[in-house]
This record gives C-alpha cells, structure tokens and sequence, in this order.
C-alpha cells in the first residue's frame, strides 16, 4: 500500500513488543506508519517532557527507516475526569497536527487504543483493532469501565471496520455493537529454521508477562514436580493473592526464573528448550485473548501445552496439546519432556505456525482497509448507533 498508516497503539514503541509492535512493524514493511503512543504523564515520563513541543506541533521521532513515532503527553492524574478531557483534547490536537505533516499521504487509521478516540477530521479509512477484552480488564488496568466504555462505543461508532483477535472476542463485541466484527488474530514472528545440530534440553519455558492471567494452582502443581521450568518475563501482578502464588512458584528448585530478558535471549532459550507453556487461567478476559506466546512458540519449533481457550482450539494445530485440569497440564508437560523430537518434526511444527505470521496479519488488516472508499470527513457523516444492525 502507498502512504502512511496512522497507528494508534495500546501502549509505548520502548514498552515490551505486544500484539501493537508487532503488527506494526509488519505493516512498516509495506506502508510508512506513523506511530502514535498511548498518552504518558508529563511528570512520569521525562522523555515525554522533552518531546511535548514537537507532539504539540505534530513532529514525530524517527524510530525505524519507515516507522516514525509520535508521544502523546498529559497531565497527572489520568483518573479524574477533568484530565482525561484535557488528555483526549491533546491526543486530538497532536495525531491532527502530525496528519497535516503528512497530508494527502495518509492512507488510514488503526486505532488499537482502549483509551484514544480516532481523530474524526482525517476523511481515510478508520479501523477499530480489538486487542484485548478492554471493558473485562477494566479492574485490571486500574481503569474506569465506564470511561473505557464510553471510549469504545464512540470508536464503534465511527469505524468503517472492527476486527478483534479471537474468535469469542469477536462474537461479543458484535453482539454489544451489532454490526459484524472481523476475526484478525495474533502472529508470530516468521519462523527461521533451527541451525543443524542445535541440542534441545529437555527443560519447559514459560514466556511473558507474570500476572493475575496465569492460572496459579497449574503454576504450584507444576512447581512441586521435578520438571524443568525456564520462565523468561517480568512479575506486573496487582493482587496480593497473584504476589504470593508467583513467589511461591519462581521459588521452587525446579523453576529457573530469568526476569524480563532481551527478545534475543529469549529466542536463543526457544531455540534449545524441548515444549512451550501457555498456562492461562478460565476467566472472562482469557476466554476472549489470543495468547502470543502459544504461536511464538511454533514458530521456534517447540510443541506446546496450553489452558483451555477458544483462540488455542481455533489454532487446531497437532503440535498443541490442550489442557482442561492442572494435573492433566502437568501430565502432558511430562510426557511433553520425554518424548525426544527428530529436526523434521521440528520443521513441521515451524511451518504449522507460517500461516500465522504477522505479515498475514498486516496483509490482512490492510485489505479491509483498502475495501473502505471514504469520501467525506467522519465529523460530517452520521455515527453508527450501537446495538443498531
């Protein structure tokens, strides 16, 4: 696609790489994308503090040869209502200032942000990214719900597109919407064939973020085995219940836990380890994800023990075994670990996860938005009604 891609992001370009890094350095190779981070505290981020002028007039950094990133500063205190209407004025003001730079360039929006309104003066294809179930994971987040939801219904309102990242995730949000909502799943990275000779340990790793999502009582009863665990990610847990559950799990002799490690670390463990863990809790929020780590791992050879989720049954890969109790995970994890897999294997567990890749996933994302034929500014055409088919 010619021109830029306006992608608003769910988080930071320097955060840890999620589904919005991801997709958007895929697209990069296709488009320009302009960057837009989620709005950052003037008194929390000094770099914010620094970049305020340029966000202010619309001038991005330069973080890659064809992605450019623009920060979005606020005010302290995010949580009152008055400064969440001063952070959405800024938001607005700066993704405007940074889309007349860009001018007739602009090919269209991707909003994957709980939290930003799309800027309704740019007349190009608007599509809403579902990437996460943001009204269940209200709590979680520390956020309003009714703010978040307030923030939804109105970028619904104004999509020409709404995709989601699961299956169920999809479904609900069209029942909420009633309009239909497009199923675009997580990736993976494109495999890269492992190096001949590479020995594979006979060790499980368990890769992200170490929160309320994990399921606890798989985590002890795995942790009170003699099973070999890596565990690759940092502890972002809120609860006092999650806090002492991790601490009991990272603390067990069989479980080696390394922190938050580079993506180079981490695909060099994927690359010798023997299964990959996705041990996720039945909640709500789970049910409507689309875990990263179960394709992550494919893509690096490894086969996989993984809860009992819609988005996992929809893989339908032979290469993911599904648990539904704690004991059946840790049953499967074992035989898992004894059974010694040949490189062929390993390839074809590698060329399972090609079809998942990210770069299907921008084709994707970009083919429904050249579909939109957007002839007039949004602030000028009617909003949807939600709930309305």
């Amino acid at each position: 696609m010619n021109g830029t891609i306006m992608y608003i992001s769910g988080g930071q370009w320097d955060g840890v790489p999620g589904t919005d890094r991801l997709l958007a350095e895929a697209l990069s190779v296709r488009a320009r994308v302009l960057w837009v981070d989620q709005p950052v505290s003037v008194a929390r981020d000094g770099n914010v503090r620094r970049h305020t002028v340029s966000s202010f007039r619309g001038v991005p950094e330069t973080v890659a040869p064809t992605v450019s990133r623009l920060r979005v500063p606020s005010l302290p205190g995010f949580s009152r209502p008055v400064v969440r209407r001063s952070t959405e004025a800024i938001a607005r003001w700066t993704m405007r200032s940074a889309a007349r730079r860009v001018g007739d360039g602009l090919a269209g929006v991707v909003n994957a942000s709980p939290l930003v309104h799309f800027p309704r003066e740019l007349s190009v294809p608007r599509l809403l990214h579902l990437t996460d179930d943001w009204l269940a994971s209200a709590e979680l987040m520390g956020l309003s719900r009714t703010h978040l939801e307030r923030v939804l219904m109105s970028n619904i309102a104004v999509a020409d597109v709404v995709t989601a990242v699961s299956p169920a995730l999809a479904q609900k949000f069209s029942e909420f919407s009633g309009r239909k909502v497009e199923f675009v799943p997580n990736g993976c990275r494109t495999p890269v064939p492992a190096e001949y000779g590479t020995v594979r340990q006979p060790v499980a790793v368990l890769v992200g973020q170490l929160n309320e999502r994990l399921d606890f009582a798989t985590l002890s009863d795995l942790g009170r085995t003699e099973l070999p665990v890596i565990v690759l990610g940092p502890r972002t847990e809120r609860e006092q219940h999650a806090r002492r559950s991790l601490d009991e799990f990272l603390s067990r002799p069989n479980v080696d836990w390394r922190g938050e490690v580079s993506a180079l670390e981490v695909a060099r463990v994927l690359a010798t380890a023997a299964i990959g863990l996705t041990p996720y809790t039945d909640s709500e929020f789970n049910r409507s994800s689309f875990p990263l780590k179960t394709l992550e791992y494919l893509a690096s050879g490894l086969p996989v023990v993984a809860a009992d989720l819609p988005a996992t049954r929809w893989i339908s890969s032979d290469f993911v075994k599904i648990a539904t109790t704690p004991r059946d995970f840790v049953d499967l994890v074992r035989s898992g670990l004894e059974t010694e897999l040949t490189c062929e294997q390993r390839r074809r567990i590698q060329s399972s996860a090609q079809q998942h890749t990210w770069d299907v996933r921008a084709e994707k994302l970009l083919s429904l938005l050249g579909e939109q034929q957007t002839t007039e500014p949004v602030g000028k055409r009617a909003p949807r009604h939600i709930g309305s088919k």
